[in-house]
């Protein structure tokens, strides 16, 4: 189950990042737009604080992975 959590809030900050650089938020604008999503997701299964860290770390990790790949292309 642990892996279908990470992996759901890989892809829902992904999701609000994509969305909102095409409302041409600035990528900064649009990466705290996706963990923040991340963050309510979370919240809804009610895991929080602490134990929410890891999961938006990840979420952290594969948006900066995505922007470095932007960036290159």
């Amino acid at each position: 189950m642990d892996h279908l959590i990470y992996a759901s809030v890989r892809m829902i900050a992904s999701t609000w990042y994509a969305i909102a650089l095409l409302q041409q938020k600035t990528p900064n604008a649009a990466r705290a737009t996706g963990i923040m999503h991340a963050e309510l997701y979370l919240s809804d299964l009610g895991i929080v604080d602490a134990p929410a860290a890891p999961y938006l770390e990840g979420a952290k990790q594969a948006l900066e992975a995505g922007l470095s790949t932007e960036l290159k292309n």
